[in-house]
């Protein structure tokens, strides 16, 4: 009875609902179990190195007086141990490190890698910036005053700049009587040539060494050394008007390009020149305007 009980409850539906309750119930168990961290895995659980360690005992500020330096501190994060100071350490003498130190105060003088290469680089830097700085004063004051001078020269010798007042006219370049007139529309007759030419210039006797003085303030453009006249001095007095000296001596004051003076010693009178032996030493004066001659009696007060 009993087994035939058993066979028919076998085959019943109750058994076999039984059956997969008790599966499920099974592979349910498994997969909890599975994911149920053992007690070894839950001891050697590693922490988080991103989030720093700090103990009560620091963050309140007491730090145990029983701490033990021996402790194995193999376990400790890598950022804490890099920045823990080593034993026997000084911190406070030593004062910040270099990588605190985010911009080196400088005058500008020095590179900031010549700074950490050298260590004197710092203390001279303001002493070279001084010795720099006075020595770019001295250098470059000269050359300002210099450019100015040499514009203000230039202005004021320029012949363009110079100005020619007619009436106040000529002063005489010497003492003395004229020995031929200005003729340059008709000939006149030279003693020592016999001959009859134009002059273009007024030939006032002078004895040798009879200082020539300039008759208007002007610039020399020219000293040069001429058959007829000797040595020849050419002066630009402006507004187009030149004068020229000859039968001078061959040391004259001045070189081409000086500013002379109304009334300054240009040179003296020399020997004549062959073409003036007869009429004696004299001084040849010559005034032309824009290349055109011009009676300098018209000119002489």
């Amino acid at each position: 009875m009993k087994k035939h009980s058993l066979a028919e409850f076998i085959k019943s539906k109750s058994f076999y609902a039984l059956l997969c309750v008790g599966a499920l119930a099974i592979v349910a168990i498994t997969l909890v179990s599975l994911n149920q961290p053992s007690d070894k895995e839950g001891g050697n659980k590693l922490a988080d190195l991103n989030e720093p360690i700090v103990t009560d005992e620091v963050a309140d500020g007491d730090v145990d007086s029983d701490y033990d330096e021996s402790v194995d501190t193999n376990n400790t994060p890598s950022d804490t141990a890099a920045n823990t100071p080593s034993a026997g350490t000084d911190v406070a003498s030593n004062g910040p490190t270099q990588n605190e130190i985010t911009e080196p105060v400088t005058d500008g003088s020095l590179l900031e890698n010549d700074i950490y290469d050298d260590p004197n680089a710092v203390a001279n830097a303001g002493n070279n910036t001084e010795g720099n700085a006075s020595v770019a004063e001295t250098t470059e004051k000269p050359e300002v005053e210099t450019a100015t001078e040499e514009t203000e020269t230039k202005e004021v010798i320029s012949p363009e700049t110079l100005y020619f007042d007619t009436e106040k006219g000529l002063l005489w370049p010497v003492k003395g009587n004229v020995l031929m007139d200005y003729s340059a529309d008709k000939v006149v007759f030279f003693e020592t040539l016999q001959q009859f030419k134009c002059n273009p210039a007024v030939i006032i006797g002078a004895q040798v060494g009879t200082e020539v003085l300039s008759a208007a303030d002007g610039i020399i453009t020219s000293i040069t050394k001429e058959e007829e006249t000797g040595t020849t001095v050419t002066i630009s007095v402006g507004s187009g008007y030149n004068l020229v000296y000859g039968q001078l001596d061959k040391e004259i004051k001045y070189k081409v390009g000086d500013q002379v003076k109304e009334g300054a010693v240009i040179g003296t009178v020399a020997d004549p020149t062959m073409f003036y032996s007869v009429e004696g030493s004299n001084l040849y004066f010559q005034v032309s305007k824009d290349e055109e001659t011009v009676n300098p009696m018209l000119l002489l007060r």
